[in-house]
């Protein structure tokens, strides 16, 4: 099948503003008005075969079916691409049937959950009601025979084993250290495992409730494509399900929101045992999307830069799930400091995507504490408006606060603010004794010419929290205290690869927290 020529205005039978085909390991979606359309791969990964007509025409059947349980108005039915003597292909009407498609209403992208969260227009009202709709859905949806045996402990072991088996890109030693949690979690707890089937807790769920497969359209939530291809992926305890897009939020440093989305579906469901499987879980479904992502790889033709994207993500959701196997052993106070446009924000995000940190960032403190979203940009002159040394101040102690509470509950967090001052450093230091917190210091540094573009880009990016512009730089370079009045953890270039500094921060970060807690036995 051409898929190109399916990309054309006149092959639909409505207007076709707007055309886009997005891709992913399993199917081809294409945008078009007021409509998508989804169209299986021909492919076989083991845990799905869509390589024949019949396979594909079944399974898309099978997603509008599943589908209009959460989503009762966006799947609007299953329709033929057809071939007409014209040699063309177009959706629906008389022709040849060459291949099925599902149709569903059009989501809004500037709903969808990811840019909710880049934008700042996500908080936790949100997630509680996502929480209590998830939650009744679960009360509603089937249990008992023919759904409970696939949250049994052999039919772990077995998706486990799947796992470990297609894995690729992640590193032998946490591919390794994962196995070993695995393996310890499943022989300590075959009793909660059946006390979770005893109560009714393994479900005919949604089965991909990570973030991108949530939309706000118009005050309502839609929670949409289900796994629809196998009832193995689809049925299981509802902690998995809680555990997939907690895990999703906190890659996308947003661990604060998953914290809240987890309490309020307990509260909702009365469910006070998942929090014992919630790490167990998580760190299923990041191996799961590190696995996945890397699928794509093996795809021909992928340009160079999607290739690379790939390939970062998953080796974030590796990291992550190696995060949750091997949690931290003493809450972290981690600090990302220097001046503006050296990186800090990028690494600190980054970070708390890959070790499940709390990412506290001045930039978008500062805004919240005046109203306006974190993208909103201002042209406050250097300490004046919102940029006063006083609102300064008020900044980095709302920043303390909210810091404390997190540490005194046992979650390692990041500090992402410039921290130029010695006396904010003096505080930082405050902040870790008292809450017993072990303090990690990373200054990023760039050199003049790669500040100065980034300064550039980051006044033009609508997406960027930072208010720093090229015609304050000097200023805010002269106000900048060079941190030799505490210890400094690790100097971070970030002029190098991302990936590449990654790695070596993450190894220190977690053997530096060994040689910790060694020094103290001794």
């Amino acid at each position: 099948m051409n898929l190109a020529d399916l990309l054309r205005p006149e092959a639909f039978p409505h207007p076709a503003r707007d055309l886009r085909l997005i891709e992913t390991h399993i199917s081809w979606v294409i945008l078009a008005g007021d409509f998508a359309y989804k169209l299986r791969k021909p492919v076989n990964f083991g845990f799905l075969d869509f390589t024949t007509l019949a396979q594909r025409r079944a399974d898309c059947e099978a997603e509008v079916a599943l589908n209009r349980r959460l989503c009762p108005d966006l799947y609007l039915g299953v329709v033929e691409i057809v071939q007409r003597d014209d040699g063309h292909l177009y959706f629906g009407g008389g022709g040849v049937p060459v291949e099925p498609a599902v149709q569903m209403r059009r989501l809004p992208e500037s709903g969808m959950l990811p840019k909710l969260l880049e934008r700042g227009d996500c908080d936790g009202r949100l997630l509680q009601r996502l929480a209590q709709k998830l939650a009744a859905f679960h009360a509603a949806a089937a249990t008992g025979p023919g759904v409970d045996e696939y949250a049994g402990l052999e039919a772990l072991r077995v998706n486990w084993d799947q796992n470990f088996a297609q894995a690729t890109l992640i590193e032998p030693a946490k591919r390794d250290a994962v196995r070993v949690y695995v393996d310890r979690f499943l022989t300590y707890n075959p009793e909660l495992l059946r006390r979770r089937v005893e109560t009714g807790r393994i479900r005919d769920g949604h089965g991909d409730l990570h973030a991108a497969s949530v939309c706000v359209m118009r005050r309502r939530l839609y929670l949409f494509d289900c796994v629809e291809f196998s009832a193995r992926f689809r049925c299981a305890d509802v902690a998995a399900e809680v555990a997939f897009l907690a895990m999703d939020l906190e890659h996308l440093g947003r661990a604060d929101l998953a914290t809240i989305f987890v309490d309020a579906y307990v509260r909702s469901s009365g469910d006070a045992d998942l929090r014992m499987l919630l790490d167990f879980y998580k760190c299923y479904r990041a191996f799961v999307r590190g696995k996945v992502l890397a699928f794509r790889l093996a795809e021909p033709n992928l340009e160079a830069g999607t290739r690379s994207r790939i390939a970062t993500e998953a080796h974030a959701y590796f990291d992550l799930a190696f995060a949750y196997a091997n949690p931290l052993p003493q809450p972290m106070l981690i600090v990302t400091m220097g001046p503006p446009a050296s990186g800090k924000t990028t690494l600190a995000n980054s970070l708390a995507g890959r070790l499940g940190l709390v990412h506290l960032s001045s930039d978008v403190t500062r805004k919240h504490l005046v109203g306006l979203r974190a993208t909103v940009h201002t042209r406050d002159s250097f300490e004046s408006g919102m940029y006063t040394r006083g609102m300064s101040r008020r900044t980095y102690a709302v920043m303390r606060r909210k810091a404390a509470r997190w540490l005194r509950h046992g979650r390692s967090v990041v500090l992402d603010a410039t921290y130029g001052q010695p006396s904010e450093r003096v505080a930082l230091r405050q902040l870790a004794r008292h809450t017993g917190a072990r303090l990690y210091v990373i200054v990023c540094r760039a050199d003049e010419a790669l500040l100065q573009s980034r300064l550039v880009a980051r006044s033009k990016d609508p997406r960027s929290t930072s208010d720093a512009r090229p015609e304050i730089w000097p200023a805010l370079r002269a106000a900048f205290v060079e941190p030799t009045d505490m210890h400094i953890a690790f100097e971070a270039d970030t002029s190098q690869s991302a990936d590449v500094l990654l790695g070596q921060l993450i190894s220190d970060i977690y053997a530096s927290q060994t040689s910790h807690a060694t020094a103290e036995a001794a």
